[in-house]
Parts: C-alpha cells; sequence; structure tokens
C-alpha cells in the first residue's frame, strides 16, 4: 500500500488511492498458502509519520493515544470502504452458465451478492477495480458429486445419517487445491455399499474454516446403493435388490400401521364423546324424574307411597343393584384407548422419499442393477437419480422415458476387460446419454485411496467434450445444471444479478487446454489468486 503523504494527515484521496493501489480482501477472507495468495500490504507509520505525529521516543498519553487511534483507521479505512465499494471485474467474456454468453462485459458485485453483469454497467468510483483484458468470468464451478472432506466408513450407515456430519471442514490442503481449479461448491454423499445410507449434503467451500454457514443444504437427497459390495456375486445383488424393495414395503406398512391407529383413535375419541353425552342426559332424566316424584308425594303411610315404604327393608339399596347391573355389562361397554405403533426413525426417513419431499439418488453401475432400481422406484412411485451409471448408455431409452437424471463419475475406463462396475464404462457415455434424451450431469465422483478428483472437475468436463459432448452443455453441468438438479439456483450456479457472488475469472476459455484460474471468489470474498494476478489502477 501507498504511504499516506507525510505533510499533513490523510485525505480522503490518499485513502481511496491506498485502496485502489491494495490487494482487494474482504474481511473473513480465507488464508491460503503463502505461493496461491498474496497477504494484503498494510500501512505502517514511518519515522516522519511519529515526527508529525509530535511523538519523540516512546508513544505515551493523550497524544500517543490517538495516534494509535489513527493509525488504526489507516490500515482500517480502506478494508470497509473496498467492503462498501463492490468489486468490479472488467471486460471480460461471461459465460452466465445457462449457454448465455455476453462479451466485453463489466461483472460488478458488492456485500456477498452480484450487483450487475453487461456490456454498460456503470461501476461507482469507489469500486475496487480488477482488468479482464478480455478474458472469461463463470459461475463457480459445482461438483454435483463428490467425497472431498468426507471422513467416515462407507458400510453400516443408517437411513438418518448426514454426509455434512462427517465433512472435514479444515482439510485445507483438499479445498485449496479445489479451490484453485475455480470448484466452490460440492454435493456430498452419504455412501453405502448397499441399501440406504442417509442424507448427502450441499457444501460451499472455505479454506480458513470460516464460522459462517458454509453447509448450503444437509438435507438434499436420500441416498442410496446397489451393487457395490465388491464381494458380491450375481445372487448376492439380486438378494440386495430383494432387500432394497423390502425397506420400502416396510415403510409402506409402516405408513399402514400409523393410518389404522389414528383411524382406531378418531373412532375411539368419537365414543368416547358419545358415552359422555349419554351419560349427561341420563343425568338429565334422572334429575328431572326425581323433582316429578318429590312434587306427587303424598307422604308416608299414605296409598302406595306406604306400600314402598313397607318392603323398603327389604329390598338391597340402588347403588348395590346399580353395581351389580353394571358388572354383567362390564365387558362389552368399556373403552379401550388404541395403542400407537412403534417410532422407528428410519421408515419415517423413508417415508419424506415416499411422499416427493425428497429424490432417492442411487450409486449404482450395472445395467443390470439399473433395471431393478427402476423396478423398484416404479413400484412405490419414487424421484429418482443416478449415479455412477457406466452403464446407463444402455439403457438409455428407458432413463429418457422416465425423465430420470444421471450424474457420470470422472472414473478412468479400465485399462483391461474386468468384471467390476465400470465394465460397462465408455469415454462417450456423456454424449451417447444426450443424444437419447437422458438429462446429463457431470462430477468427480469417489477416488481412489480416499484422494478425492474434485480439483480435476473442468478437465473431466474437458474430457467429455472432447468426446462429442457439447460445449455448452458440459458447462451447464458444472453451473446452472448442478444448482438445479441440488435445489440451489436460487442462490448460485449462475452469473446473474442477485445470486451469490461465486466467480471465477479464467485466463481463457475453461475447456481450452492452456485455461488457467486466475481469481475465485466465493460469497464475494476472494479466496484464491495466481501468484501474478493484479488489481488495476
Amino acid at each position: 500500500m501507498r504511504s499516506v503523504p507525510h505533510c499533513g494527515p490523510p485525505t480522503d484521496i490518499d485513502i481511496q488511492r491506498s485502496i485502489d493501489q491494495s490487494d482487494f480482501r474482504e474481511p473473513g477472507a480465507g488464508k491460503m498458502h503463502q505461493d496461491t495468495i498474496r497477504k494484503p500490504r498494510l500501512h505502517t507509520l514511518s519515522t516522519s509519520d511519529h515526527q508529525w505525529f509530535g511523538l519523540r521516543g516512546r508513544a505515551t498519553g493523550p497524544r500517543a493515544r490517538c495516534v494509535l487511534v489513527v493509525a488504526v483507521l489507516v490500515i482500517a479505512v480502506p478494508f470497509a470502504a473496498a467492503q462498501r465499494g463492490g468489486v468490479a471485474i472488467e471486460d471480460v467474456t461471461v459465460l452466465v452458465g445457462d449457454g448465455q454468453r455476453i462479451a466485453h462485459a463489466n461483472v460488478f458485485f458488492q456485500r456477498g451478492k452480484i450487483a450487475s453483469v453487461g456490456n454498460e454497467t456503470e461501476l461507482p468510483k469507489s469500486a475496487v477495480r480488477i482488468a479482464g483484458d478480455g478474458k472469461f468470468v463463470t459461475p463457480g464451478l459445482i461438483d454435483c458429486w463428490s467425497t472431498l472432506g468426507l471422513r467416515a466408513s462407507q458400510g453400516g450407515r443408517s437411513a438418518w445419517s448426514k454426509a455434512a456430519d462427517a465433512f472435514d471442514r479444515y482439510a485445507k490442503e483438499e479445498i485449496e487445491a479445489a479451490l484453485r481449479q475455480g470448484v466452490t461448491t460440492v454435493y456430498l454423499p452419504a455412501r453405502t455399499f448397499n441399501g440406504v445410507g442417509g442424507y448427502g449434503a450441499a457444501v460451499r467451500l472455505r479454506a480458513d474454516g470460516a464460522l459462517e454457514p458454509i453447509v448450503l443444504d444437509d438435507e438434499v437427497v436420500l441416498c442410496a446403493a446397489l451393487g457395490l459390495d465388491p464381494g458380491q456375486g450375481p445372487l448376492g445383488r439380486v438378494k440386495a435388490a430383494a432387500e432394497l424393495r423390502a425397506l420400502w414395503r416396510g415403510a409402506v406398512e409402516y405408513r399402514r400401521a400409523w393410518e389404522d391407529y389414528q383411524e382406531d383413535l378418531e373412532e375411539y375419541e368419537l365414543k368416547l364423546k358419545e358415552k359422555a353425552e349419554q351419560k349427561e342426559d341420563g343425568a338429565k332424566k334422572s334429575a328431572k324424574k326425581g323433582t316429578t316424584q318429590r312434587a306427587g308425594r303424598k307422604g308416608p303411610g299414605r296409598g302406595a307411597g306406604a306400600a314402598r315404604a313397607a318392603k323398603k327393608g327389604k329390598e338391597k339399596p340402588a347403588g348395590e343393584r346399580d353395581k351389580k347391573r353394571d358388572a354383567g355389562k362390564k365387558g362389552k361397554d368399556e373403552l379401550k384407548k388404541p395403542e400407537p405403533p412403534k417410532k422407528d426413525r428410519g421408515k419415517e426417513t423413508l417415508l419424506r422419499v415416499l411422499d416427493g419431499e425428497l429424490a432417492l439418488r442411487v450409486e449404482v453401475y450395472r445395467p443390470e442393477d439399473i433395471l431393478n432400481v427402476l423396478a423398484i422406484t416404479d413400484e412405490f412411485n419414487i424421484a429418482l437419480i443416478l449415479e455412477g451409471a457406466s452403464g446407463a448408455h444402455h439403457v438409455a431409452e428407458l432413463l429418457a422415458d422416465r425423465s430420470i437424471p444421471v450424474v457420470l463419475g470422472g472414473a478412468a475406463p479400465p485399462v483391461q476387460f474386468s468384471a467390476g462396475p465400470l465394465q460397462h464404462h465408455r469415454a462417450d457415455a456423456a454424449a451417447r446419454l444426450a443424444a437419447a434424451g437422458v438429462e446429463v450431469y457431470l462430477g468427480s465422483g469417489p477416488g481412489r485411496e480416499g484422494a478425492s478428483p474434485t480439483r480435476h472437475l473442468a478437465l473431466r468436463a474437458a474430457r467429455e467434450a472432447g468426446h462429442g459432448f457439447d460445449n455448452d452443455a458440459a458447462l451447464t453441468a458444472l453451473t446452472s445444471g448442478a444448482a438445479r438438479l441440488l435445489g440451489l439456483e436460487a442462490r448460485i450456479g449462475r452469473v446473474r444479478r442477485g445470486l451469490s457472488a461465486d466467480l471465477v475469472l479464467w485466463s481463457a476459455h475453461p475447456f481450452a487446454p492452456d485455461a488457467r484460474v486466475e481469481r475465485v471468489f466465493v460469497g464475494g470474498v476472494e479466496v484464491y489468486r495466481a501468484d501474478d494476478a493484479e488489481d488495476s489502477e
């Protein structure tokens, strides 16, 4: 930062000049390695500053405290002014994320939101300006199938487990590597070998473990898997499919049990109300009859009253007669409140899918396993998303007819034939599925030995584009399409006014061989800057 002139106190013009010439960083921005992000240069008081403020030797007394306040203001005001004035990336080609392209545009954002995008955008004088020089701006890339930062076993999960609870927000090396390649949001599955694994989560990446909410949604979908157990043979996979179907049938029976209980409870309450009304009517009639008898009574020893009085000593009290009579009717007239079924948290989780509140996202690869999953979801009318699905092109027409989205992973094809899940893998799978009318999305997928390939997401999309998948469709699959699949299209995924300022500045088109990420912003905060990327004057 340029030194403040020593001929007098710092003026507004001097402070603004220091803003324009400084490395912009909003408060709370992530701390990265020194070789990837430069630390902001803060102004310090020189000897002449001390002389101007009247300091000699030790700084003591009221004047010294005043000097300290002014020094803090000199350092803090640029940051506050930069945050208030916003940031503008000038003269860039904007790839909006939905297939649109805007050439020679300016992108202006402040307070974490995109404020304007276009060719004739008027920028405030206080904005920090970044020279685009014809480079490319895209939304932050969204990996809609990633295992980045997941720290949990794949087996033995419950239906209500959450992938968000297994995310390590301090996995700095993995997160920084993803940010350096323009990935700002990831979807994390609750993986399992077979059956239901739990809730998937959408997480926004920050490399500093910031305390601000980084989990955008911890219940995006309900995750399941079929045929992933490496020790499972054909019969084992058939058995696993039968067990998955049994889970949903159990959920349906659980619902029926509760519906029956509700009906019995309503009937019980209705009978209880009727009995109370009958008892109240009987009490009223008895009171009315007793009043009439007392009014017509002639006194003891006269007429019929005398006869009743004569027999009084031989008859049993009325209370005993009523008790004996009620004892015979006790089994017939007694009302018993129905008992509710035992609560089952797992089945209640499955009911959210049956009610259409959540989609079911199944990791499956072989075409025969895909057909089993289709049969199960058709039976219970479940909204389905396929994950992995290396054999999906064999059943592409069925998937297109049912409008079932497919998320392809980034696993490389096997060098030699393998009987495993990837035996049907094809490099042009995305192009084939898209040609058949299937909605295709791209993710990095699970890595080998726990290493996440999220940092290769753009390269993975470029590879699909090189095998016939449309360029715009590939970019959409990583931005607005992925946001829509995760239910986050109103927040991220496009360079559009009002959406979060998750932006990436590229040196060239993201799929070009020489493309390089120069800057990355998450929520308007710069989280990565290449060594030679500078703010313009």
